[in-house]
């Protein structure tokens, strides 16, 4: 396969597990001799994913800022794509799957791959151009919601750069006053309801409530609409501890120190396999209050097909949290054994390398048969649908 030009739209600017996924990937193409460019709208804030990219020697052109309307951003998106020459789109997830349809892709001028590592299928997305998806468990979803070219390629973790000794875990510790003697749970995480990924940070403050144990810490990295609640949530919890067992510090744009500095790591998708791809024991989290130790046995392919998730019985309580990470904190030789085995398991499955591999050998498929006009036309009714008919529906609703 000859270097390939590909214009790479981000969902968003967050520092998110997608967008995280999009830059590793479009720097190990760039590594072997493609040519990525990345694309996203503005955001209000602080966008420190551009300087990650910037990192990595990618160039991210934004567009406008959030409230830049749709049609705009589509004019700019196929300036960028004349000007890199693109031989081919790839957008991830919803929004830049609507982008790329009707802005470079329109008409079937440029092919378009789209990557969707959500949890639950969404319609509105293109049915005839491929459609990747990260979650074994949605393969049959998105086949009846009518896609016809749908191919599944997990996310990656780049377990050369997420690896055990690479970064100094003890000056995380010292930064926020953990000692060598305690233990530490560490979360990172964007703060925020979707997913209930914040549900799942604030479960965890209740059961190190729940455990009082003295020589636990929980350190909750991550930012988002949540964050003041969550630091309310642990500010009553040292009140009744009457100690700081509970540091929420805000976000990182260099979360590893975290992870290597943790006894154990918290939390769901991306952000649980780069825990154990430190080669630390793993709590994943999900909806309706689920927590589960991820280790040998029958929930591994579940957790695997939902890309480290689950879902609860809607219960909430503390209590079986707290016993799970009970019987790992009374228990080194597990954690060792836990986070050995976690880190063979990511780097066997989930490698940066094996996934930028499958990119590849599908960018080569797509280019050689596009989809061309027809496809196109075929996704025209749908996509009107979603993109005009339904959000104006939706406004008269609310009147």
């Amino acid at each position: 396969m000859g270097p390939v030009r590909v214009l790479v739209h981000l969902n968003n600017l967050a520092l998110g597990g997608a967008q995280l996924n999009a830059v590793d990937i479009a720097h190990a193409l760039r590594e072997r001799g493609h040519d990525p460019v990345l694309f996203a709208q503005g955001v209000a804030g602080p966008a420190p994913l551009v300087e990650i990219a910037a990192g990595h020697g990618l160039d991210v052109v934004v567009a406008g800022g959030p409230d830049t309307p749709h049609a705009e951003v589509r004019r700019r998106l196929g300036r960028l794509a004349a000007e890199h020459g693109s031989q081919l789109m790839h957008a991830w997830e919803v929004r830049a799957a609507r982008n790329s349809y009707f802005g470079p892709g329109r008409y079937g001028r440029l092919p378009v791959v789209t990557t969707f590592y959500g949890i639950r299928m969404l319609r509105g997305l293109p049915r005839h151009q491929p459609l990747v998806l990260g979650l074994g468990a949605l393969l049959g979803d998105g086949r009846a919601f009518g896609h016809r070219d749908v191919s599944l390629i997990e996310p990656p973790v780049n377990t050369a750069t997420d690896a055990p000794g690479l970064v100094d875990g003890a000056a995380f510790r010292r930064e926020h006053g953990i000692l060598e003697d305690e233990l530490l749970l560490v979360i990172v995480t964007r703060l925020v309801p979707a997913l209930e990924k914040d549900a799942g940070a604030e479960l965890t403050v209740d059961a190190v409530r729940a455990l009082d144990d003295p020589r636990v810490r929980l350190v909750v990295v991550g930012a988002g609409p949540s964050l003041e609640r969550l630091r309310a949530r642990a500010a009553a919890a040292n009140e009744a501890l009457g100690r700081a067992a509970v540091l929420v510090p805000g976000q990182s744009a260099d979360p590893r120190p975290a992870y290597e500095a943790a006894d154990i790591v918290l939390g769901m998708g991306g952000s649980a396999l780069r825990g154990l791809s430190f080669g630390k024991p793993v709590v994943v989290h999900g909806a309706a209050g689920y927590t589960a130790v991820h280790e040998p046995g029958p929930l591994v392919e579940p957790h695997a097909s939902r890309c480290m998730y689950g879902l609860g019985d809607g219960t909430r309580a503390p209590g079986a949290l707290a016993e799970q990470l009970r019987g790992l904190l009374d228990g080194p030789d597990r954690r060792a054994e836990l986070g050995a085995w976690g880190r063979d398991w990511v780097v066997g499955r989930f490698s940066l390398e094996s996934v930028t591999t499958a990119f590849e050998e599908l960018y080569a498929r797509v280019l050689a048969r596009p989809a061309g006009a027809l496809g196109w036309w075929k996704d025209l009714e749908q996509m009107t649908r979603f993109e005009f008919a339904k959000p104006a529906g939706l406004r008269l609703l609310r009147r």
